[in-house]
Parts: structure tokens; C-alpha cells; sequence
């Protein structure tokens, strides 16, 4: 019997097959919320800009449920879900300078060196972000770990499609609140890096 956990409604969702999902995004402002966890960034952040469309990417799919049904208890429609591997998903679904801003917060880092390529930010993902970036589009990477913003400002920085932001590598604790569970969890205990690119 297969169980159901995998098949639970997800409120606008998009499958990762979409072929009019080009549609949907066209000439809209649209926030990519990468690894979206359990959707408190897009739930601060969509009331506050009603003219935006999120599109919050999971690829645990009882992640993505919780977040879609949290965001549609507070009656947002400027959003879409998406199940699936970050990567795939860039590839997949966006076109070409279709995305104003990618945010990736508190990825997991895998620090050994031999996992690194299981991170989500590796120069393949890279590509594709600079890909679908509009010019001037912003890609934001916020982590605990500062060896991880270290490589994420040096790799990003290894792409001539990009400028950083910021007149350091990466910030740290710019903001005194950050609207993650993560944030919560663990800007007690360490800094909190920041990482910002825009897309040139």
C-alpha cells in the first residue's frame, strides 16, 4: 500500500513537468526562496510585497506541504511550491532572465570536504542562477557557518557574471532579526554570515 505522506496537497503547487510555468512568472517580479524549510522567510516577506510572486523550492516534501499550508492559512496567493531538488528545478522550469532575487538560507553545509559536492551551491547551480537572474537580480546566501560563507562568496566570485555586493567577502550579523527557524536557533550561539551577489 503506498502511504500518503507522499502524495499530500501541497496549495500551489508546481509540478517540476510544468510546461506553462514560463506563463505563470512572465513579466512578474519573482523571489525564489531556495530550500524555503519550513517557510518563515516567504511568510514575512509576501505580505510585504503583494506584487511579488515567491516560489518556495523543497525538496523534502513534508516541508513543502507545511510551508504551503502555513502560507495559505494566512490567505497569501503570491506564491507557488515546489517539491524538488533545487538544481533540477532551476533548470527545469525558468527561463532566461526570469528571477529577480535567489535567496538560499541556512543550507546544510556538509563541511567535510569530501560532501562538498552535495551542496546546493556548487558551480553548476551557480550557472543556472546566472542564467535566470534578470540583470541586476540578486543572489543572498545567509549561513552560521562561517567556512561556508567563505566559499560561498569565493566560488560565486569565481563567475564573471556576478558582483558582490557587499565591500567585504561576506558581513556578518548585519541584521538584528532574520525570519528563519534557523536564525532563531542559532544566532545565539554564533554570527550569523552574510553573502550578496548581483547579477551583472
Amino acid at each position: 500500500m503506498i502511504t500518503s505522506k507522499y502524495f499530500q496537497f501541497i496549495p500551489n503547487e508546481v509540478e517540476i513537468c510544468d510546461e506553462d510555468f514560463d506563463k505563470r512568472i512572465e513579466g512578474k517580479n519573482v523571489v525564489i526562496d531556495m530550500g524555503c524549510g519550513h517557510g518563515d522567510f516567504m511568510i514575512e516577506f509576501a505580505p510585504k510585497r503583494p506584487d511579488t510572486l515567491f516560489v518556495g523550492i523543497e525538496v523534502m516534501r513534508k516541508r513543502a506541504h507545511k510551508t504551503g499550508h502555513r502560507l495559505a492559512k494566512r490567505n497569501l496567493t503570491n506564491f507557488h511550491m515546489i517539491a524538488s531538488p533545487g538544481e533540477k528545478v532551476l533548470k527545469t522550469l525558468f527561463p532566461a532572465n526570469s528571477v529577480d532575487e535567489i535567496h538560499i538560507n541556512f543550507p546544510e553545509p556538509w563541511l567535510r570536504e569530501r560532501f562538498w559536492k552535495t551542496r546546493i551551491l556548487k558551480p553548476t547551480f551557480i550557472v543556472q542562477a546566472a542564467r535566470i537572474l534578470k540583470p541586476g537580480g540578486i543572489l543572498n546566501f545567509v549561513t552560521d557557518i562561517e567556512t561556508y560563507a567563505k566559499y560561498a562568496s569565493w566560488i560565486i566570485s569565481r563567475f564573471p557574471y556576478f558582483r558582490n555586493n557587499y565591500p567585504e567577502p561576506y558581513l556578518k550579523d548585519i541584521y538584528e532579526e532574520f525570519p528563519t527557524l534557523f536564525y532563531r536557533k542559532m544566532s545565539l550561539l554564533r554570527h550569523i554570515n552574510y553573502v550578496s551577489f548581483k547579477r551583472i
